[in-house]
């Protein structure tokens, strides 16, 4: 999953909600460490630690990966990436 890594309780909130497990949202804990909150770039910041460095759950060829989006008001949006 990439999820938006907007601040600690949006991350909190999406992992409670959606029912995810402490792996899923670590890529993007670990964005908002390391880079703040980048707003949609974080994704790609995301995507490098879930192939780089997640070892929980490793990315292999055929996993898919969730992006999540938020923006203002009431816009989401969301999309399925495979890994070749």
């Amino acid at each position: 999953f990439c999820t938006p890594g907007g601040g600690g309780a949006v991350i909190d909130g999406i992992e409670k909600n959606m029912k995810l497990e402490l792996f899923h949202t670590e890529p993007s804990r670990m964005a908002l460490l390391n880079y703040g909150n980048t707003s949609s770039s974080s994704i790609w910041y995301e995507m490098e630690y879930i192939q780089e460095y997640q070892k929980t759950n490793p990315l292999k060829k055929g996993h898919r990966i969730m992006q999540v989006a938020f923006g203002s008001g009431f816009k989401c949006t969301s999309g399925v990436w495979l890994k070749l």
